[in-house]
């Protein structure tokens, strides 16, 4: 089993590319604007273990929440990516790669700026997620800023997994054909702007 999966919702960007039980791990460079060091990026990690574009069983983007610039251009990105290579595309939110770094924590925490973080609570009748202060987050919440060194090997093992399983998406459906969409803590402010006028 092959894949790539890219995470440039993060503040250390990465691509990383696997090959059965080979990994390899590429950061996008500092002080580069994540939409040019990104190709450089995903050729290098699939350099490293000799893979071709091609050889590819599937390809992923973390959608989300995260940097909103970064998501868009991951995003973008491996939606391109897989369409020029009939590659499946699965979907993986940064929740996805968290709880698979460390599974059965009260709640799931990416930092939102001003105090606060968008969360994802677990709940009877599963997730829930939601903007919460800091002050809501319950002891024992897991939080991305502390696992970054964790967080590639988290999506490489979301992304076997959703390609072994053929599940396109652990949280919503998207198939060959389909586009992977954003998923972001909060409406963009164009979308704010326009609901205020309608």
């Amino acid at each position: 089993m092959r894949g790539l999966i890219v995470d440039t919702t993060v503040k250390r960007a990465y691509a990383a590319a696997f090959d059965g039980e080979k990994t390899s791990v590429v950061y996008l460079a500092e002080g580069v604007s994540t939409a040019s060091a990104l190709i450089p990026a995903v050729r290098a990690a699939l350099a490293e273990l000799g893979l071709r574009n091609e050889e590819l069983d599937g390809v992923s983007a973390v959608v989300g929440p995260g940097s909103f610039t970064g998501i868009r251009i991951g995003v973008s990105f491996i939606n391109a990516f897989a369409f020029a290579l009939s590659v499946p595309r699965f979907r993986i939110t940064a929740f996805d790669v968290m709880r698979a770094v460390k599974e059965g924590a009260p709640a799931y925490g990416v930092d939102a700026g001003h105090d606060s973080y968008y969360a994802e609570f677990s709940t009877d009748e599963g997730y829930s997620d939601r903007n919460a202060a800091s002050a809501e987050m319950p002891q024992g919440t897991f939080y991305q800023e502390d696992v970054a060194a964790d967080l590639p090997r988290g999506a490489i093992t979301v992304l076997m997994r959703a390609i072994d399983q053929h599940v396109y998406s652990l949280c919503a459906p998207s198939y060959l054909t389909d586009l992977l969409t954003p998923y972001y803590m909060r409406k963009s402010q164009a979308e704010r702007m326009k609901e205020q006028h309608d």
